[in-house]
């Protein structure tokens, strides 16, 4: 008899692993989900025994689709597979009733595991690997390597701060470089807005990365880092250092980690409307791949955002690096 399992997530990459990370001999009718929508619809259809489920998805989040589960009492076994490792997104998906939570990326034996303790390995029936997608493409297995390592920087500053952050869905886009110029001086321009700017460099891949701020949640941002006294512009600068520094740092090891290399960090330079000089070294040059990231801090919600740019060069290697992973799944 075949298993009837669901696995939503946006991501085709992250939906070809979990269906590669299954028992090889577990007959299975597999429903893939791209949200939570089509998720709970498929439950609702009778075509998930078993639920694997991503936390960040557009239309409905993870978290949503649990909630839905519980609300209408529909007849599923949810197990969490997500990016987003931090304590209180843990806490919160147990109490909405997942069985378990599995950090990405999925773990074969860790992932066998859980679905022994629940007994539905006992249904083994068939030998046949399961039919998995063949449409992942490039930028999609670059968001979804983003969505791991974003996670993992999220996790860090939410316990140095010691609560919540929420992440938006990577975009992964590729720009021309007087397109990137135009959003950067754009942003240089804005009164309210502050940069911090680094280059990285390893594995035979080198880029930038951008943190934006609103220059207006300085205060907060100190109150969140337990920042004490008086607010000055040196302090100020030091605290958006700090914050870059915790985000910039977790999100390029958790990528690297993913791509079994190193990469190391260059030293950090602040930019905002007063700054004349040019945001993008020249290094950055012809079309670039871009990663866009938003995180929101704390019960005050203060919005942060990351550009990740990868040169030309810089983005064939990448490719290498992620072809090479791939083809260990």
């Amino acid at each position: 008899m075949s298993v009837p399992i669901i696995i939503c997530d946006d991501s085709s990459f992250a939906r070809k692993q979990v269906a590669r990370a299954l028992p090889k001999d577990w007959e299975v009718d597999i429903t893939f989900a791209t949200n939570g929508l089509e998720g709970v619809d498929a439950i609702a259809a009778g075509k998930g025994h078993v639920l694997f489920l991503d936390l960040t998805m557009p239309e409905m989040d993870g978290f949503g689709v649990l909630e839905y589960i519980r609300e209408n009492d529909l007849p599923t076994l949810p197990i969490v597979i997500s990016g987003d490792i931090q304590p209180e997104s843990y806490t919160r998906v147990m109490q909405l009733g997942a069985v378990a939570f599995i950090k990405k990326p999925v773990d074969a034996e860790e992932l066998c595991t859980i679905l022994d303790a629940y007994g539905v390995l006992e249904v083994l029936t068939g030998s046949d690997e399961p039919e998995v997608e063949d449409d992942s493409d490039f930028k999609d297995w670059c968001q979804e390597l983003s969505n791991i390592a974003m996670g993992r920087a999220a996790d860090l500053l939410a316990r140095v701060i010691d609560q919540g952050v929420v992440m938006s869905v990577p975009k992964v886009n590729t720009l021309a470089r007087c397109e990137l110029d135009m959003m950067l001086r754009a942003t240089a321009g804005n009164a309210g807005v502050v940069a911090i700017n680094q280059g990285f460099i390893g594995g035979g891949m080198a880029g930038e990365t951008m943190i934006i701020f609103d220059a207006d949640n300085v205060g907060e941002l100190a109150a969140l880092m337990n920042y004490q006294g008086e607010i000055i512009e040196k302090v100020g600068q030091e605290i958006l250092m700090d914050v870059a520094n915790i985000l910039v740092g977790a999100f390029l090891k958790g990528f690297a980690d993913q791509l079994d290399v190193k990469i190391g960090q260059g030293l950090p330079e602040i930019y905002s409307k007063d700054t004349n000089e040019e945001m993008l070294s020249d290094a950055v040059k012809k079309d670039i791949l871009a990663i866009e990231l938003s995180y929101v801090l704390g019960r005050d919600k203060i919005n942060c955002d990351q550009l990740v740019l990868f040169t030309e060069k810089a983005t064939k290697a990448l490719k290498e690096k992620i072809e090479y992973a791939m083809d260990g799944l």
